[in-house]
């Protein structure tokens, strides 16, 4: 990969970051709006309340882990260049493709599927569950 090359990696990488941390965390509601109540009066909206707080909380887990993955290829371009594109699994290229469209990943897609078998598949049938 070319000086050139990576300083366009560079670019994409900071302007992932500047949308990233843009997006504000998702506020996590607390269950009880006043000091003298516990918990939410109604079941449902107990239930509502408890859903809503875990997907902000994913979410925001989700948007930090996608901040990280970030500063790591930022790192990894500033102290070892050289390293950046290729996997740190197998050792080999990461596809350009790839790198174009998520500039932060650290594996190549064979090696991404070793570690997470069951991402992206499929259902072929109805009964198909496990």
């Amino acid at each position: 990969m070319t000086p050139r090359e990576r300083q366009q990696y560079k670019k994409m990488l900071e302007a992932a970051r500047g949308q990233a941390a843009a997006a504000a965390p998702a506020k996590i509601e607390p269950n009880r709006t006043d000091a003298a109540s516990v918990g939410v009066a109604d079941e449902d909206a107990q239930a509502l309340s408890e859903m809503m707080q875990t997907l902000a909380s994913q979410k925001n887990r989700r948007q930090g882990e996608h901040l990280g993955q970030i500063a790591r290829a930022l790192e990894k371009l500033a102290k070892t260049p050289d390293d950046y594109g290729l996997c740190e699994e197998c050792e080999e290229d990461i596809a350009l493709e790839r790198l174009k469209l998520m500039p932060w990943v650290a594996l190549c897609t064979e090696c991404q599927g070793k570690k997470d078998p069951a991402r992206n598949q499929r259902r072929t049938k109805i009964t198909d569950y496990k």
